[in-house]
């Protein structure tokens, strides 16, 4: 178990353009939320799969607190093998391409999330993950819409059931990318 730290920043797509030339790896993710996890233990859990620009796949299963202290949070990663993707049906998801700006100590990432069969709330939304002061990296980078509401912008809050199959989902991530 791990304890983040981290702050979100909505962006505008003239901001999006100008951090997306930055970035110096990208990668697609789809995130399903499940109420009653199969893997590991029976509560709730983020379920995400990942892809590279090279075709490298990964799923892990994950279990995060909700945000505590100075934007702290714990969170569980589990690397898992999922072949029956039905399990994914009818569940919350959310799927965007990730930008990668800095992967050092500090992570700042900005996320363009992929439009579903639902509307979405934010296009773009950047992340500063820290132990560091946030101010020197939201300069860096030119973040200054903080969300205020920390929960409401987590991917959990922002993912929505679709029509698609994750066998869709994951060919559209996968043709975006």
């Amino acid at each position: 178990m791990k304890v983040e730290r981290e702050k979100k920043y909505l962006v505008d797509e003239k901001l999006f353009q100008n951090l997306r030339k930055k970035a110096i790896y990208k990668l697609g993710v789809i995130q399903w939320y499940l109420e009653k996890c199969i893997f590991i233990k029976e509560e709730k859990c983020r379920i995400r799969y990942t892809i590279d620009s090279q075709g490298r796949e990964n799923w892990v299963v994950a279990f995060k607190s909700p945000l505590f202290g100075d934007y702290k949070r714990l969170e569980e990663e589990y690397e898992v093998k999922l072949e029956d993707l039905s399990i994914l049906k009818e569940k919350p998801v959310i799927a965007k391409i990730r930008y990668f700006l800095l992967m050092e100590k500090t992570e700042v990432i900005v996320d363009e999330f992929i439009e579903l069969d639902y509307p979405l709330k934010v296009k773009y939304l950047a992340e500063i993950e820290t132990d560091e002061d946030f101010k020197k990296f939201e300069e860096m980078f030119s973040l200054s819409k903080a969300v205020k509401d920390f929960e409401e912008y987590t991917n959990k809050n922002l993912a929505r059931v679709s029509k698609f199959s994750p066998e869709e989902i994951i060919r559209k991530v996968q043709t975006m990318l």
